[in-house]
């Protein structure tokens, strides 16, 4: 706790004083592919990118919970659409999940039986509970309980101003909230989750927000762009 507050104090303080821990790095702008949905380029890394099917693996960042919205529930327990009950953000990238495993296996007759595509979601405090309880009474939407693996992050304290003062509950106690997105690379490599897909022989982990149903839409085609370039790794922006 005392080394997070100095750590904290120290970044606020360089914040509020235009410090820049930038300041001898020279930017570049890096080197990107441009793809347009519909053109011939998207289509051709698409094909590309589902050769790569058997070997990805899905992580779900989903340790937030909807306030900023107005939801009071966990964000992937939010509807995707309202047309269909109960179609939640969790439910579509279940089926997306298993889309990709039946694509894969059609495009791979000779995968074993046992072959799947992993999927791992990062829950935090306020979400572990609540994402358990969704997945077990909507059985795990298909899936299968031992082919999703639940990594939690850990809290952190909350601030309230640029000197680090520790914000407190209605009890008086320190309020703490989910450290950040950043924390899956950590719990991937500690859980020993990324060991254990390694071993599956999976080279692909395409990360996905809690709500950004959208996305799926490109990641074929982003897989085929890694793998054409030998990238490591890779992001998308729109």
């Amino acid at each position: 706790m005392k080394q997070y507050l100095e750590r904290a104090r120290k970044l606020l303080s360089d914040s509020k004083n235009n410090v820049n821990p930038f300041e001898n790095f020279k930017p570049s702008e890096p080197e990107g592919v441009f793809l347009h949905p519909g053109s011939d380029e998207f289509n051709d890394m698409e094909q590309a990118g589902l050769k790569e099917l058997s070997k990805v693996c899905f992580v779900l960042i989903a340790g937030g919970l909807g306030e900023r919205l107005g939801f009071s529930g966990i964000k992937i327990g939010l509807p995707v659409v309202i047309i269909d009950k109960d179609y939640s953000y969790m439910k579509f990238y279940s089926q997306y999940v298993l889309a990709c495993e039946a694509r894969a296996r059609e495009l791979e007759p000779t995968l074993p039986d046992s072959f799947y595509v992993p999927l791992a979601i990062m829950v935090s405090n306020d979400t572990h509970d609540r994402t358990i309880e969704l997945l077990e009474s909507h059985n795990y939407f298909g899936l299968k309980k031992e082919h999703v693996e639940i990594v939690k992050q850990e809290n952190v304290p909350s601030m309230i101003d640029n000197n680090a003062k520790l914000a407190l509950d209605e009890h008086g106690l320190i309020s703490t909230k989910p450290h950040g997105h950043g924390d899956i690379h950590n719990l991937l490599y500690d859980s020993g989750v990324a060991a254990k897909w390694r071993d599956l022989g999976k080279e692909w982990m395409v990360f996905l927000q809690d709500t950004n149903a959208l996305a799926v839409n490109a990641v074929p085609s982003v897989l085929g762009v890694s793998r054409k370039y030998s990238l490591e790794m890779n992001s998308v922006c729109v």
